[in-house]
This record gives C-alpha cells, sequence and structure tokens, in this order.
C-alpha cells in the first residue's frame, strides 16, 4: 500500500497546505456574510450556514503529523461528505419554485438514493488514510458521479429558466444586480473544476501533480458555497425582486420623460440607484406611462406551462 500519510514531498506539501487554507480561509468569511444577512426564521438560510460549518475542519487536517494524521483526516472528512450532500439539498430548495411536482420528486428522491454512497465512502476514506485497506481508491473516481450531476442540472435549469420565462438578456441581469452575476460566474467555474476535478482523479494529471494531491474539488466546492452565499433566497425570489427592481427603474424613466418639468434626481436616485429598497410590492408605487409603452419581462409560472 502506498504511503497515505501527511504528504512529505515539499511540493505537496505546499499545494495541499495551500488548498486547505484557501477552503477554510472561504468558508470561514462566507459563513460570516451568512450570519449578517440570514433570516433566523427561513430553512434555506440555516441550511447554508450548516453547509459552511460542517466543511470547515476539514480545512485544516495538514497540521497534525502520523498517526493522528490519518484519524484526524477521516473524522473531518464526515462533516465534508454530509456538506456536499446538503449542497444538493439546498440546490433543489432553490430551483424548486421552477420545477414541475414530478421533477422535483425525482430530484430529491435521486439526491437521498445516493446518501447510502457516502457512508460507504466515510467508510473507505477511514481505512484508505490509516493504512486498512485500498478501497477508497475504488469509491473516490465514483464521487463526483454521486455529488455533481444535480448542480450541473440545477445551473442548467437556472440559465434555460432565466432565457425562456425572464426576458433579461444575461448582461442586461448583470447590470441589474452585479450579485447575481456574481453567482452566475460562480456556477460556470465549479462545473469548470468539476470537469478539471474528474480528469485529475482518473488520473489525467499524473504527471503535473504531486501523487494524491487534488487541489480542483476544493476550487468547485468553494465556487458552489458562493452561489448559495451571495444570494441566500431562492432562484425565483430573487428573479422577482430583479423584475419589480426593472419595473420601477423603468416607470421612473417613463415619468421623466412624461413631465414637461421632469422629476427631482432625488426621487430618480431612488427608484434608480438602490435595489434592496426596491424590491417590494409593485403595486406600492404608482406606475403612470407615456405613449410609448415600455415592455414588461414576461413571466410564466410553471403552473402554466
Amino acid at each position: 500500500m502506498s504511503d497515505t500519510g501527511r504528504p512529505t514531498n515539499p511540493d505537496g506539501l505546499v499545494l495541499e497546505a495551500w488548498g486547505q487554507g484557501f477552503m477554510l480561509g472561504s468558508l470561514l468569511i462566507m459563513a460570516a456574510i451568512t450570519v449578517c444577512n440570514m433570516k433566523k426564521h427561513i430553512l434555506l438560510h440555516k441550511l447554508i450556514l450548516a453547509e459552511l460549518i460542517l466543511a470547515m475542519a476539514n480545512g485544516t487536517f495538514i497540521f497534525p503529523h502520523d498517526p493522528v494524521y490519518g484519524w484526524y483526516q477521516s473524522v473531518t472528512a464526515i462533516g465534508l461528505n454530509i456538506s456536499w450532500a446538503l449542497h444538493n439539498v439546498i440546490a433543489w430548495m432553490k430551483n424548486k419554485p421552477f420545477l414541475s411536482r414530478r421533477l422535483s420528486m425525482i430530484y430529491i428522491i435521486t439526491v437521498m438514493l445516493c446518501w447510502p454512497y457516502w457512508i460507504v465512502e466515510i467508510y473507505a476514506n477511514f481505512t484508505y488514510f490509516n493504512n486498512i485497506n485500498t478501497i477508497f481508491l475504488k469509491t473516490r473516481p465514483l464521487e463526483p458521479l454521486f455529488r455533481d450531476p444535480w448542480w450541473v442540472f440545477t445551473t442548467v435549469s437556472l440559465f434555460w429558466t432565466i432565457k425562456r420565462e425572464y426576458n433579461f438578456g444575461l448582461w442586461e441581469l448583470v447590470q441589474i444586480s452585479p450579485r447575481f452575476g456574481i453567482m452566475l460566474l460562480s456556477m460556470c467555474l465549479s462545473i469548470a473544476f468539476i470537469i478539471v476535478d474528474l480528469l485529475s482523479v482518473l488520473n489525467v494529471f499524473t504527471d503535473s501533480l504531486p501523487t494524491g494531491i487534488e487541489p480542483f474539488w476544493k476550487l468547485s466546492f468553494i465556487f458552489k458555497c458562493l452561489c448559495d452565499t451571495v444570494i441566500l433566497d431562492d432562484f425565483k425570489t430573487a428573479l422577482d425582486h430583479m423584475r419589480n427592481y426593472w419595473l420601477r427603474k423603468q416607470a421612473s424613466d417613463e415619468l421623466l420623460l412624461a413631465s414637461p418639468y421632469g422629476h427631482s434626481p432625488r426621487h430618480v436616485a431612488a427608484v434608480g440607484d438602490d435595489i434592496e429598497a426596491a424590491t417590494g410590492p409593485i403595486g406600492a408605487h404608482r406606475l403612470v406611462r407615456s405613449k410609448k409603452s415600455f415592455s414588461v419581462p414576461r413571466v410564466v409560472l410553471r403552473e402554466n406551462v
């Protein structure tokens, strides 16, 4: 059996220490941001915070030496695996308003059917890093299959929903909400690192990486968590808020053009510059239209599809 202890090669030690430190630091910052923005009565926000906290300890196992190293790594991997499974539940909750009932049930049931694999993976991880057996070498290449298909589906589904049900272009969406743009970019980056991690596990990068050092899953996981953190609410709530903001901004522009005296800069700034303050019910403001009509993004609910 190959050496599964703490890396002794300087390049491998530096790479693994960097990866763990980057993951831990990112999770700590995202957890702090989540605490500042979460609403305690919303379950989704609590699950996102739990997802971040559960994975933190796995960013510290570089410190112990053998024989503690194997035990510590295996114990912290339990929280990491639970966090991965929880991430798919969070993705389901965020995407659920856009899914039909049948598709929603298939999504969450298949997520739960994968949980026995994670139990086996926890056992395999422990036995491998404590030099008992090498089952982990067979289960590790299967991780992307039991971890990532739901996230890829969620990403594709969100882009398709934006294109089909909202008349927003991607650039227009980013201009309205840079936060949403960061989330979409993070989704794409997470999938890119999923692909690179899969290639690494399949030994495509054997000659270019120290043996057993695979930092790509950490990068993918960080970007997944960033997607959950940057917008805590479900996707429909976030998109509807942006749609309401867009409507108010359009109405403000029309009012400014329709009035011969115009509007005070204070009123225009209040509507046009603060998306957070402009996401209440659209009926709270009176919309006055000029002869030149403005287009309204249409929203198609799943019940009407």
